[in-house]
């Protein structure tokens, strides 16, 4: 009987260090409002198919990670995604590029409007206490012609504001996805060319 207090204590201790843990706040990347989508472009109009972007496995989660050395990641213990990041980026970047090319987003199928299809490949997407780089490279076909593809790849970074925290780490993270944005519109604006798109 005098065991009992001992095998409570734990066990009170726990559920006490759960109820002062904080609630993580939620975040999503932003997409530009009033961008259009649709199963189909209007005549004459730009149809755009986004493929899903890829990323390193290790980042494509809904934790918030940061890099604190060569080796090591965190994630935080305050924030996260609301969806996985792969996700997040593809829907961001599907309708930034709508908007900057007023095009529509259009599902796999025939079109009677010509189709662009991208194809975006993150290889770093790294963030700490002060920046935020992406690299990536992408690939824009043109569905029916006869235009080679074009190429293009960049690498973007975004500063961190001060003091820092998971708000403004989303705020650069989501900074530097626009960048991409940026990059990939200039490539399709300009068929058939290899570009390369940098930001320092």
């Amino acid at each position: 009987m005098t065991q009992a207090p001992w095998c409570v204590l734990p066990i009170a201790a726990m559920l006490a260090g759960c109820a002062s843990t904080p609630d993580q706040a939620v975040y999503v990347m932003p997409a530009p409002i009033g961008a259009t989508a649709g199963p189909r472009a209007g005549p004459g109009g730009l149809a755009l198919n986004l493929r899903p972007v890829t990323l390193p496995d290790y980042l494509d989660t809904t934790d918030l990670v940061t890099r604190g050395g060569k080796y090591d990641i965190t994630a935080s213990r305050t924030g996260r995604w609301g969806e996985r990041l792969s996700e997040g980026v593809t829907r961001s970047l599907a309708a930034d590029l709508c908007h900057r090319l007023q095009a529509h987003i259009v599902a796999d199928g025939p079109m009677e409007a010509p189709l662009v299809r991208i194809e975006v490949t993150v290889s770093a997407f790294d963030v700490t206490t002060t920046t935020s780089v992406l690299a990536a490279s992408w690939t824009v076909v043109w569905q029916g012609d006869r235009r080679s593809p074009a190429i293009g790849h960049g690498t973007f970074s975004a500063r961190i504001a001060q003091p820092g925290g998971d708000l403004t780490v989303v705020a650069a993270m989501a900074e530097t996805v626009a960048e991409l944005s940026d990059g990939i519109a200039a490539t399709t604006a300009a068929p058939g060319a290899l570009r390369a798109a940098t930001s320092p």
